[in-house]
């Protein structure tokens, strides 16, 4: 395989090769545009007055009165291979851009010409508005490529300058050997931390904003969120709540607190300002509220905060192009939070996708002393779930961020992520959701969040939060509808997705404060991570890409005093349960002086874990029924129980629901029903 080039080279890196890639393409126009092509209505050409040093460059000029249609000078170049990385530089300027943006996008083709995926620079009016401007592109060539294709683009009214371009190939493609029935060694670095107080993987929520009535809270879910026992939580802030709804997002967060889940908040529209009284005054209304959820409340697990989501102000991500009125918004909150001595940290710049990414080396040159946390988000177009490829490419690239942050003695928080979106219209509502909803490849997402997890700890992410806990109601809006869920909210159907049963281990059993530690693999196919928890027990992940089962053997590196449970994900047989009660482990291995051996599935997720006790609660008390207008009313003593998670309601030897409460109503009953309810604590343990 080439050797691979450092990713914040590539996407550093200034016209000119870097050692040790090959360059694809490379324009300076002083010789003319021969082999590029125009594209759409617009006036193209060479010009001579407006250049990056050079005798001339390409311009764009898109009348005011065209359509805009991504008006663009393109070129092609190949062969391309599936799996091949690469970095764009561009340089850039602008005049009379006010209603779109000049940017670069590489496109991924197919033998045919299709196009397969796209890679795109930074998109934002401001892109060349006050001098030429370099604008990259960190990309990766997806299934079936066979060539690509730079794309220059104005899609606005405007004038655009593109001048100096190059195309770096950073990794080329080479297959990984198949090491067929061999035994394949897994190596655990207790000694080699690379997160010391790793806050756990979680979710972002929205739940806290919408009505849910008292027995789906009970039932779905606080029983689904206590058991998946997620640690980290990014929630939506709004300037638009009134007090009661203030009082039910505090009733959330303290639900969180219940649970040891600390809390990151950002903000959905924020106020637009003109001027610095405007945004201190601003951020007094803003940490007023935070006041109060922190010690009216007593909600002190929100942690940090920022000023809003994605660099969104007046649109999404328009911030990106004026990170000086970003750091103005911080500043004026920073100064608000110290006055009053709150300690909630700001995070900067919560970016996505990661072509924003370069708001973060903004953020740590010009706002890091009131910066006290990085953080970005990302979404995987770019990969299918099944694409064994994307791991490496997504570990290097948070190892990337969180080198950066760590340079600036901070951490890096993945806020959101996610697989591929839908961002398509289906009757009249734009669809935000992952594009393998109820596809062949809705159980591949999980395999492709797996990698994402590992990807995080072995990089040394602080936390991360995937998008999202649970679903929008259909009711949310007539124009836009949100269904990431690892669990539907589609009229009375809260069932869960098949990934709610591979990200659900990793939540439960990867959760903060721990440490994780380095894991190394012998072969490229399979990927692992592990943390030590505390009080000495270890949970280890391990992610087998083969479509074969493969011989493992696991070395912890330190001895291990019991048996670790074994969990196992197969998206080849997904473990549904009606109530969305997780698997039980599919048995115990053990592990002599440090050692286990065990065999993976095709495809297959397994978690190794000691973070379990084997002792159930005690029998449930008191149980009685009562017949209502509703049902069959069955109540119980809450279970004196320190670890408990949630009680089984059964109606004779059948399972009827799963809830957090001390009662369940039987609503399908027939005459004289005999029930049983047995607690479960948070090993899974199901008492009498």
């Amino acid at each position: 395989m080439r050797r691979r080039l450092g990713w914040a080279l590539a996407v550093l890196m200034v016209a000119g090769c870097a050692e040790g890639g090959d360059v694809m393409l490379h324009s300076d126009f002083e010789a003319g545009s021969a082999g590029w092509a125009s594209q759409g209505q617009a006036d193209f050409g060479l010009d001579q007055q407006t250049t990056h040093g050079g005798k001339q460059a390409l311009r764009i000029t898109v009348a005011a009165g065209a359509e805009l249609r991504w008006q663009q000078w393109h070129r092609g170049f190949g062969p391309v291979h599936p799996g091949d990385e690469f970095s764009v530089g561009v340089w850039v300027r602008t005049r009379g851009v006010t209603d779109g943006s000049a940017y670069i996008a590489l496109e991924y083709l197919d033998a045919g010409g299709a196009r397969t995926n796209i890679d795109h620079g930074k998109v934002s009016p401001d892109n060349g508005r006050n001098d030429w401007e370099h604008l990259t592109i960190a990309g990766r060539a997806g299934p079936s490529t066979a060539k690509a294709r730079l794309c220059l683009v104005l899609n606005a009214h405007g004038t655009a300058w593109f001048d100096d371009v190059e195309v770096q190939r950073t990794l080329e493609f080479a297959p990984w050997p198949d090491r067929g029935g061999a035994e394949r060694r897994i190596t655990v670095h207790p000694d080699q931390v690379t997160q010391p107080h790793f806050a756990g993987v979680g979710f972002h929520c929205f739940e806290h904003t919408f009505h849910i009535p008292q027995e789906m809270m009970d039932t779905v879910v606080a029983k689904r969120w206590r058991e998946l026992n997620p640690s980290f939580a990014r929630l939506n802030d709004s300037n638009a709540w009134d007090a009661a709804m203030l009082e039910q997002v505090a009733g959330h967060l303290l639900r969180l607190k219940s649970t040891g889940t600390e809390v990151y908040m950002a903000t959905w529209g924020p106020e637009d300002t003109a001027n610095d009284d405007e945004r201190r005054a601003y951020a007094r209304k803003v940490v007023d509220r935070l006041e109060w959820f922190e010690r009216t409340r007593g909600a002190d697990n929100l942690r940090w905060f920022c000023l809003t989501n994605e660099l969104s102000l007046k649109s999404w991500g328009s911030l990106a192009g004026d990170l000086p009125k970003f750091k103005a918004y911080h500043q004026a909150l920073y100064d608000e939070l110290r006055a009053r001595k709150l300690p909630i940290g700001l995070l900067a710049t919560d970016a996505s996708p990661i072509s924003y990414w370069h708001t973060l080396e903004w953020a740590a040159q010009n706002m890091d002393d009131i910066t006290a946390v990085y953080g970005g988000h990302h979404y995987f177009n770019e990969s299918p779930p099944g694409d064994e490829r994307f791991y490496p490419w997504f570990a290097e690239r948070l190892e990337w961020a969180v080198k950066l942050a760590r340079g600036k003695g901070k951490e890096f928080i993945l806020g959101e992520f996610g697989c591929r979106q839908d961002g398509g219209t289906r009757n009249g509502r734009k669809w935000d959701a992952c594009v393998y909803w109820d596809t062949p490849d809705e159980p591949l997402v999980g395999l492709q969040l797996a990698d994402a997890v590992i990807a995080a700890l072995n990089a040394g992410v602080y936390g991360l939060g995937y998008w999202t806990f649970m679903d929008f109601p259909d009711d949310y809006s007539p124009t836009y509808a949100n269904k990431w869920g690892q669990f539907r909210w589609t009229g009375r159907d809260l069932g869960t997705r098949a990934p709610y049963y591979c990200y659900g281990l990793l939540t439960k059993f990867f959760r903060g404060p721990s440490a994780a530690v380095r894991v190394e693999t012998d072969d490229p196919w399979l990927r692992a991570a592990a943390v030590r928890h505390p009080g000495g027990s270890w949970s280890v992940a391990v992610l087998n890409r083969y479509k074969e089962e493969v011989p493992v053997v696991v070395q912890v590196g330190q001895a291990v005093g019991k048996p670790f449970r074994r969990y196992l994900y197969d998206p080849a047989h997904i473990p549904f349960h009606p109530f969305g009660d997780l698997q039980p482990p599919s048995g115990t291995v053990a592990a002599a002086d440090g050692v286990l051996r065990d065999r993976v599935g095709p495809s297959c997720l397994v978690v190794y874990t000691t973070r379990y006790d084997d002792q159930p609660p005690a029998a449930v008390r008191g149980v009685s029924v009562a017949a209502t207008a509703e049902g069959h009313r069955i109540t119980w003593q809450p279970a004196d129980a320190p670890d408990l998670c949630y009680y089984r309601v059964y109606r004779g030897d059948r399972q009827i629901g799963s809830t957090v409460a001390a009662e369940y109503v039987d609503r399908g009953a027939e005459a004289d029903p005999h029930y049983r309810v047995a607690a479960v604590d948070q090993s899974g343990n199901a008492g009498p």
